[in-house]
């Protein structure tokens, strides 16, 4: 699969992968899919003929990372599919004092900052299948500023990723692109929207917006009327009569769907509002997206899709060991969170032409390993029958159903 992938890079992109580069990628993934326990370099080694010296240093050496995924992408992608671009950040724990990016990071897991890394991903979800892939993952540096107004923040960094991979992504058909709460700040509005895309995200509970006036126009001298109101997020009765009901989630009956354009003063812009209101009126979220437009349904499942790069994260950390990494240099490090990410795909594209889990799979090529291991300490041939059904019986040891 590893070969096909590169040939496809050399067709597509015109990136030949050097042959010893090519040997080392194809022996690392085979690696990481058929170890047990930690991905680092120490016992990468445990688990391949290769030395813990030549991983550390093929980990230096750059490799087109996002050229590999997008190729992974292309195998499985419709052609008539949807796509979206999303973008997560990520806390990684990190002990020590020398490794390179050591910062304050908020942890949604503990709910506050801690000191470790932080990982910024870019991602891709086909909207049909809604299979998500990592494009490209980047460190965020150390010591920039949280504050959005003067020096180069957090937030600017977030955003020259996103400035880096736009026309690769518009390539494929990207033209909406989906952020938490997080990113709904002038800067993202601005820059997504400004490179020619859409950006859809969440507002808060109490976000101001005022509706648009549709009256009949004023008589007479002076400008015409532009609002007709603020939007009073508690008052329920006004937010029914003024909203447009459009349908219900489909997984979820109870959820309303509302919608209608209302202007942001302190964004400076109008979005397509769409409120989803739960049973008993209380719980509501609200989304906003720069096409005003863009149908309200689409809008909440583009969102609830956003998800999906969460779930390549959470895949990366228990499958990839995303949070493993030994070495403290800046290179290395890239190195590993993007392979860790790139694993992920591989491995769900390999799991599903398996028709199992990532799970089942990492155990049935750990199980394979150990078969070779047998076969060569023993002096058998390790040409043996894999469609063997004794063998098969062994490979399957410890499946789990799908």
């Amino acid at each position: 699969m590893v070969s096909t992938i590169f040939r496809k890079m050399a067709d597509i992109y015109n990136y030949q992968v050097g042959f010893w580069q090519r040997q080392f990628l194809q022996e690392l993934f085979r690696a990481v899919f058929s170890l047990r326990g930690r991905v680092n370099f120490t016992n990468l080694a445990r688990f391949s003929p290769l030395h813990e010296q030549t991983f550390r240093r093929h980990f230096q050496k750059a490799f087109r990372w996002v050229w590999f995924n997008l190729t992974i992408f292309r195998l499985r992608r419709h052609p008539e599919e949807p796509i979206i671009g999303v973008f997560d950040c990520s806390f990684l724990p990190k002990s020590g004092t020398e490794t390179w990016g050591l910062d304050q990071f908020f942890s949604s897991l503990a709910g506050r900052s801690k000191r470790g890394m932080e990982v910024s991903v870019l991602g891709i979800v086909a909207t049909g299948s809604s299979r998500a892939f990592g494009v490209d993952a980047t460190q965020t540096p150390p010591d920039l500023s949280t504050d959005q107004e003067g020096q180069y923040s957090r937030v600017d960094f977030y955003l020259e990723q996103i400035i880096d991979l736009y026309d690769q992504l518009a390539n494929l058909g990207v033209s909406y692109s989906v952020g938490d709460g997080f990113y709904a700040k002038q800067k993202v509005f601005d820059t997504v929207t400004g490179l020619g895309g859409d950006l859809i995200t969440r507002l808060r509970s109490d976000a101001n917006l005022r509706y648009l006036y549709t009256g009949p126009p004023k008589d007479g001298p002076g400008r015409p009327r532009q609002y007709d109101g603020k939007v009073d997020w508690d008052d329920h009765k006004a937010l029914t009569r003024r909203f447009d009901e459009v349908g219900r989630l489909p997984d979820q009956p109870q959820v309303r769907i509302l919608t209608t354009v209302a202007n942001s003063p302190h964004f400076g812009r109008d979005f397509r509002v769409v409120l989803l209101v739960g049973p008993d009126g209380e719980k509501q979220v609200i989304l906003a997206s720069t096409d005003t437009s863009q149908p309200a349904e689409e809008v909440a499942r583009y969102y609830r899709l956003r998800y999906q790069i969460e779930f390549v994260i959470r895949d990366a950390k228990q499958h990839a060991g995303l949070t493993h990494c030994q070495a403290r240099s800046q290179e290395k490090l890239d190195f590993h969170l993007n392979m860790s990410v790139a694993a992920v795909n591989l491995l769900r594209l390999l799991a599903q032409k398996a028709e199992c889990s990532l799970r089942t799979y990492r155990r049935e090529a750990y199980n394979r390993l150990l078969i070779s291991q047998l076969f060569s300490k023993l002096g058998l041939s390790a040409e043996y029958d894999r469609t063997d059904p004794r063998v098969q019986s062994v490979v399957r040891t410890g499946r789990m159903a799908v």
